[in-house]
């Protein structure tokens, strides 16, 4: 019997055993302080043949309570996307949190980030820490840098930027 990388998948996260009884699981998704911002169900699709993992990300208030979901074809990408979600969800929460969400969707490292805009990796940490802000010439290169790599208007950039500064 041939094994695909849905099952293997599958398997890795959960074993044999519960690969054979195709039993569906649910397993909840913490951010780094303990708090849960998504789920991954899984389940089997008879249709298919194929296990489905499905993210869903939580994110707003008790009043104001949404939650995406998507499909995914292995449990490691439905467990990225619900990260990544988390972080573009909470990302006005403090300018920290909009520079990881930044660095995380850009796939850089802070190093990185620093040598672009041609400032210090420290720099960049007070920054996700929230002990500094940037000061204006280092908050445009910021904003331009991700405006060009989104592929969208600066303004629009300074907009989302700014709502994350309280």
């Amino acid at each position: 019997m041939t094994i695909n990388k849905n099952e293997r998948s599958y398997i890795k996260q959960f074993g044999r055993v519960a690969m054979s009884s195709r039993q569906p699981q649910l397993d909840e998704i913490e951010d780094d302080t303990g708090y849960v911002i998504g789920q991954i169900e899984t389940q089997w699709n008879k249709l298919g043949s194929c296990w489905i993992f499905t993210g869903v990300v939580f994110h707003g208030d008790e009043v104001d309570f949404v939650a995406s979901r998507l499909d995914h074809e292995t449990w490691m990408d439905a467990h990225k996307w619900i990260e990544l979600k988390g972080l573009e969800y909470n990302r006005h929460r403090s300018f920290g949190a909009y520079v990881v969400y930044m660095l995380s969707d850009m796939s850089m490292s802070k190093t990185q980030l620093g040598h672009h805009i041609k400032v210090s990796r420290q720099s960049i940490y007070e920054w996700i820490n929230n002990k500094s802000l940037p000061d204006v010439p280092n908050y445009l290169a910021l904003a331009r840098l991700y405006a060009k790599w989104m592929s969208q208007d600066i303004n629009t950039t300074l907009v989302d930027m700014s709502e994350s500064i309280q």
